[in-house]
C-alpha cells in the first residue's frame, strides 16, 4: 500500500511553523517516519531562497517575514507533496515517488524559472532567487537524514554554478560523494590541525625584493595527502564553513609571526582571505583585532583579502566593514580586480590599501592594444587614489616588463614562487629579504657613484672637475654649464623608485641664469626641477604636470646666493599630495594638492631640456625614496655643521 498520499500537511497532528503555517522540520520528520519503509518511493527537493538576508537588511524583519510567507504560498501553488518549512529561508518538498524523474525535474525547473513573477514587489524579487536540490526516486527505508543531506548537497552545488537553478543529485557523480565525504571530516579536521598555512611570496619586481606574502590553506589529510584548496574551498563557501577556516588560518598567521621576532622579515605584511559572510557579522572587526593583540602582531602587519564580486553586490555592508576593519588599524585590499564587472565608482567610497589585479585580467590586457591601456589606467587611477597595486598571476619575464611600465612595481606569481609550506618560505624569505634602500648617496667626492657601488652616474659633456667640497679633504664637482643638455651627469633612473621622495644637496651656484636646474627628474607625466635661483634671486621647487595644460606648481624660497654654499632639499609626498623646500634645514615653502608625476624616465644633474645648463659646485646628493620630514631634514642639516671636519662656512674662498 503507498500510505505516501494517506498523509498530507494538514494533518492536525502536524506542528505547524508559525509564519508560514506550514509543517515545521519536526513535522516534517514525524511524516516521514510514518511513511511505508516497504513500499514507498520518494523524491525530495531542497529549496534555498538565494541572498534572503539581503531583503532583510534592506527593507527590515517585517518585509522578509511577508516575502516567506509569499513564497511558502508560491511554492505550494506548484509542488504537490509533503511541503515544510524547516528554518529561516530553508523548504523541503517530499513528493510521490510514482511521479516520473522527467515529471519532477521538469517542476523544479518551473519553480526556479517562475519565481520572478511571483505575487510579490518586483524590487524585492530581483534581489533573490532560488536554488533547488532534487534527489530522485529514494526508497523510504532509507534515513531522511541520508536523503536531506544528498537534496541540501545538490542545492549547495546550484549556488555554486550561479544560483537560480536546480540540479539533481546522481549517487554515479563522484563530485557529490567527494562533497559528502568532505562535509563529514570538515569539522575534525579543523579540530586535528590538518588545515595548514602555505605562503605565496609577494616580490618587488624592480629590486626583486620580498615585499610580502599571502597565506592560504592547505588541507593535510591522514590518508589523501596533501588536498588542493579547488576540492574544498568552493563547498566550505556554499555551505558557510568558509567563515571557520578563515578564522583558524587568520589565528594561524598571528601565532605564525609571533614566532618570528628576531628574523630580518618579521615585520612582511600577510595578507589572508576573508568571506562575504564576514560581513554579516558586527562583532568580526572585534574578533581579529582580539586575535592580533592575544599574539602581539601589529595590526598593520595584517592585510584582510575580500573579492572584487563580494563589494559589487554586498557594497554597503563591505564599505562599513572595512571603515571598521581601518579604524582597528588593519590593511584592507580588493583581490580578483578586473575578474569580473568592476564597479569603479565605488572605489572613491573603499578606503581600501591595496587593488590586487586578477591574473585573468593580466593574461587578457597584455596581448591586447586596448587592454594595455585600459589595465595603465586601472593602476594610474589606483595609484591617484593611494592605493597600492598588486598584480596576480606573473608567470613571464614580458609581463614584468609590461606591468612594471604600467607603475606596478608588486608581483605575485609562479614566476618567483608557487605557494610555499612554512620551511620551504623561510628559506625563500631569508634569501629575498634585504634592508629597504631608503637613500642613494652620491658624495660626489672624486667620483660618480654611490655609496654602497650599486649606482653610479655618467657624464654627458666636458669640463668638469673635482674641486673643494663642504668638508676639509672632500670634493664636489664643478659643473662647467653650456647649452641646454651640455655638460650634465645622468643618474641611474631606478635611483627614484616610489612616488614619494626626497632630494637632499648641497649646491654652490656661479654664475646667474635664472631658471636653472640643479637637479632635473623627468616623468612621463611631467617633470620636478631644482632651481637655485629662479626669479628675482629665490629658489624653487618645480613641479610640472603635463597632463594639464595649468599644470605649473612652484614652490619658492629663499635665494642661494651666487658663490655661497647652501643646503637645498625638497621632499613630495605622494599620499598627501604636498611638495615641501627646506634651505640649511628651514620650510621655506609648501604647497598642497600638487598632482603626482610617475614612472621616471631621466634624472639629470646640472641641466635641463629648456634652459642653460648649471655653472657652479655640487656635492652630498642625498636621493631618498620616501618622505623625510622637517625633523629628519633639520637633523641632517645640523649633523653636516657638526662634523669636524665641515668647512664650507669657514673658508672664505668657498664664498666668493
Amino acid at each position: 500500500m503507498n500510505t505516501f498520499n494517506s498523509l498530507n500537511g494538514n494533518n492536525p497532528s502536524f506542528e505547524k511553523d508559525y509564519l508560514t503555517g506550514l509543517p515545521n522540520r519536526q513535522s516534517l520528520y514525524r511524516y516521514y517516519a510514518a511513511l511505508d519503509n516497504h513500499a514507498d518511493m520518494v523524491h525530495a527537493m531542497f529549496i534555498d531562497v538565494d541572498h534572503f538576508k539581503r531583503v532583510n537588511d534592506t527593507y527590515g524583519h517585517s518585509m522578509g517575514d511577508h516575502l516567506l510567507i509569499a513564497i511558502s504560498t508560491y511554492i505550494q501553488q506548484h509542488l504537490t507533496g509533503f511541503i515544510s518549512r524547516i528554518g529561516g529561508d530553508e523548504f523541503v518538498a517530499i513528493l510521490d515517488g510514482n511521479l516520473s524523474k522527467e515529471e519532477v525535474s521538469r517542476t523544479a525547473q518551473l519553480l526556479v524559472d517562475g519565481f520572478r513573477d511571483m505575487d510579490f514587489r518586483n524590487d524585492i524579487l530581483s534581489m533573490i532567487s532560488l536554488s533547488v536540490g532534487v534527489i530522485l526516486s529514494q526508497p523510504s527505508s532509507q534515513s531522511l537524514d541520508d536523503i536531506l543531506s544528498k537534496c541540501d548537497t545538490a542545492m549547495y552545488q546550484a549556488k555554486y554554478d550561479g544560483r537560480s537553478r536546480c540540479v539533481v543529485y546522481e549517487s554515479s557523480d563522484t563530485a557529490f560523494e567527494n562533497t559528502f565525504n568532505i562535509e563529514a571530516e570538515m569539522e575534525d579536521a579543523l579540530a586535528n590541525g590538518e588545515f595548514v598555512v602555505y605562503l605565496q611570496p609577494k616580490i618587488n619586481m624592480v629590486t626583486s625584493a620580498l615585499s610580502g606574502a599571502e597565506a592560504l590553506s592547505r588541507w593535510v589529510h591522514p590518508k589523501d595527502g596533501v588536498r588542493s584548496p579547488i576540492t574544498y574551498i568552493p563547498l566550505f563557501e556554499k555551505n558557510g564553513f568558509i567563515s571557520n577556516l578563515d578564522l583558524y588560518i587568520f589565528e594561524e598567521v598571528c601565532k605564525m609571526k609571533a614566532s618570528w621576532k628576531g628574523l630580518k622579515y618579521e615585520h612582511i605584511p600577510i595578507s589572508i582571505n576573508m568571506s562575504r559572510l564576514h560581513l554579516y557579522n558586527e562583532k568580526f572587526p572585534d574578533t581579529l583585532l582580539k586575535i592580533s593583540q592575544k599574539y602581539g602582531v601589529p595590526q598593520e602587519e595584517l592585510e584582510l583579502e575580500i573579492t572584487e564580486n563580494i563589494f559589487i553586490k554586498d557594497s554597503m555592508e563591505l564599505i562599513d566593514t572595512i571603515n571598521k576593519l581601518k579604524e582597528k588599524g588593519f590593511m584592507v585590499s580588493i583581490d580578483d580586480f578586473g575578474s569580473g564587472f568592476s564597479a569603479l565608482s565605488l572605489l572613491k567610497d573603499l578606503q581600501v590599501d591595496t587593488i590586487k589585479i586578477d591574473k585573468e585580467f593580466l593574461r587578457d590586457s597584455a596581448n591586447d592594444t586596448r587592454g594595455k591601456k585600459v589595465l595603465r589606467n586601472v593602476i594610474t587611477m589606483c595609484k591617484d587614489l593611494k592605493m597600492d597595486v598588486v598584480t596576480e598571476g606573473v608567470e613571464t619575464k614580458e609581463q614584468i616588463h609590461f606591468i612594471t611600465s604600467c607603475g606596478c612595481q608588486i608581483a605575485q606569481g609562479f614566476y618567483y614562487s608557487k605557494p610555499l609550506a612554512l620551511d620551504d618560505f623561510h628559506s625563500f624569505a631569508d634569501k629575498y629579504t634585504s634592508k629597504p634602500i631608503e637613500s642613494h648617496n652620491f658624495r660626489m667626492n672624486g667620483n660618480l657613484k654611490t655609496d654602497d657601488g650599486l649606482l653610479e652616474g655618467q657624464f654627458q659633456g666636458s669640463g668638469f672637475k673635482y674641486v673643494q667640497g663642504i668638508f676639509r679633504n672632500s670634493s664636489s664637482l664643478y659643473f662647467p654649464g653650456g647649452p641646454q643638455e651640455q655638460n650634465t651627469v645622468l643618474l641611474p633612473k631606478n635611483t627614484i623608485l616610489n612616488d614619494s621622495y626626497t632630494i637632499s644637496v648641497w649646491l654652490k651656484p656661479k654664475a646667474s641664469h635664472l631658471w636653472t636646474s640643479a637637479v632635473w627628474v623627468k616623468f612621463e607625466t611631467g617633470f620636478c626641477s631644482l632651481l637655485p635661483l629662479a626669479w628675482e634671486g629665490h629658489s624653487s621647487f618645480r613641479i610640472r604636470d603635463s597632463k594639464d595644460i595649468n599644470g605649473w606648481y612652484d614652490v619658492s624660497g629663499a635665494p642661494l646666493q651666487e658663490g655661497f654654499w647652501n643646503h637645498y632639499a625638497v621632499s613630495y609626498n605622494a599620499k598627501t599630495e604636498t611638495a615641501t623646500a627646506y634651505i640649511n634645514g628651514d620650510v621655506v615653502g609648501i604647497m598642497e594638492n600638487v598632482p603626482t608625476n610617475r614612472y621616471v624616465i631621466q634624472i639629470m644633474l646640472g641641466g635641463d631640456t629648456w634652459q642653460p645648463s648649471y655653472v657652479g659646485n655640487m656635492c652630498e646628493l642625498n636621493i631618498y625614496n620616501e618622505v623625510k620630514d622637517h625633523d629628519f631634514i633639520k637633523s641632517l642639516f645640523e649633523s653636516y655643521l657638526a662634523h669636524p671636519d665641515f668647512m664650507a662656512y669657514e673658508d672664505n674662498d668657498s664664498r666668493k
